[in-house]
């Protein structure tokens, strides 16, 4: 038997157990949706497992985000991330070759048993399922996106996507997805079985949670959203959430928590009297979400990615969740995120596209009390349903049982 420490636990474990080699462009230290996402699941792994690890040189790297397990780096995307970030967008095929090669070679140095590849970033996906199956090993696909649809129209990408994309959905031997919506739409486009692998909550963050509603902390009443800036996802909503502010009363502020820089945002068309930018650390993210008065999940309602955003559950809803304030979902009516929301009372919804209405529904949330408290127990209820420790043991329960075949 081997004891094995990881995010404060204990875990007991057989030497001989599977061991599952994890594939994915973005992994803790650096801070992104995937890599969140990702750490809140495999800390609660209790099998072996080793990270291949390519790189994005975008997300930033906080050093108090540990990665759940050995990491490995593929030298192309490391050592020369721009160089790679051009090639991948230009000749997804040629690199994508080029990776398969270094992820068999590593595969095959850590005797992997299974293989479980995170999308998005296609090429890596790809790759690690051509690797698998020379190697004849178990391949796992999780979608924490959609793919075809979210590559620009007549692009290289696109083209490799519509090749690669039903070869690895249709061919691999679980496809995970991150919601049901996200699940019927795969099901219904190529026939596939796939199984409900959804965004998870750390069993260690869920217990840190506060049972009720904290008090707003800020000095004035304050909006918070907190993630990154994607035309294709938010950037329409998160403009018409600047022109809400405006219509605010006038001790309201407005709170980016974003890598985009204030000017760049006023580019893009995002402009407030009332907005202020910070980039900060995950730990001052968590506080900032603990002491502002609402937190706001906006999902376009117009010239986005449809089928993306009625399918899509935000990594940054994880924190909101078990923040201990009231969440707004700023969203389409037929998108998961409202009808979740609705449905589970853990967000307070807004489906109309309308300046006013989103600011009516911030100034409302941000003052009734009552309201607020439930928004908050129904946000820990649904964090308490998407337990890292319950997915990350049929996780183990899923290796078990292919590696065997």
């Amino acid at each position: 038997m081997e004891r094995v420490a990881r995010a404060g636990l204990i875990i007991v474990r057989n030497a001989h157990d599977p061991l599952m080699a994890v594939v994915a462009p973005v992994f803790p230290p650096q801070v992104s949706g995937s890599a969140i996402l990702l750490a809140n699941l495999l800390s609660n792994y209790s099998g072996k497992m080793s990270a291949i690890i390519g790189y994005d040189n975008r997300p930033k790297s906080d050093p108090t985000f540990l990665p759940p397990c050995p990491v490995k780096y593929l030298n192309l995307p490391y050592r020369l991330p721009a160089v790679y970030d051009r090639l991948r967008r230009r000749l997804p095929i040629t690199v994508c070759h080029m990776l398969a090669g270094s992820m068999q070679r590593a595969l095959k140095k850590l005797n992997a048993d299974v293989v479980f590849a995170s999308f998005p970033y296609d090429v890596y996906t790809a790759a690690a399922f051509v690797a698998a199956r020379r190697l004849g090993l178990p391949f796992y696909v999780h979608m924490h996106d959609l793919w075809i649809e979210n590559t620009p129209p007549n692009s290289a990408t696109a083209q490799f996507a519509e090749k690669w994309e039903p070869i690895t959905l249709k061919e691999s031997t679980r496809v995970f997805c991150m919601t049901e919506a996200m699940q019927e739409y795969y099901e219904k486009k190529y026939g596939v079985r796939t199984d409900l692998l959804p965004h998870s909550v750390s069993d260690q963050d869920y217990l840190k949670a506060p049972a009720d509603v904290l008090p707003a902390r800020l000095a004035k009443p304050t909006a918070l959203f907190v993630g990154a800036v994607s035309p294709q996802m938010n950037l329409d909503a998160l403009k018409v959430l600047a022109e809400a502010s405006e219509l605010l009363p006038q001790e309201y502020e407005l709170l980016y928590c974003t890598p985009v820089k204030l000017a760049d945002l006023h580019r893009l068309g995002i402009r407030s009297s009332r907005l202020r930018v910070q980039y900060v650390s995950r730990a001052e993210v968590q506080r900032l979400q603990s002491e502002a008065h609402v937190l706001v999940a906006p999902l376009s309602h117009k010239n986005c990615a449809i089928h993306e955003v009625r399918t899509v559950f935000s990594t940054k809803l994880l924190e909101y969740l078990i923040s201990g304030r009231p969440v707004i979902v700023f969203a389409p009516e037929a998108s998961y995120h409202a009808e979740s929301a609705r449905k589970n009372g853990w967000g307070y919804v807004v489906s109309q596209d309308s300046p006013a209405e989103l600011a009516a529904a911030i100034v409302k949330v941000s003052t009734d009390q009552q309201l607020a408290r439930c928004l908050v127990q129904g946000a820990l209820k649904e964090a308490r349903e998407r337990s890292a420790k319950r997915y990350a043991q049929q996780l183990r329960e899923w290796v078990l049982a292919d590696a065997q075949r």
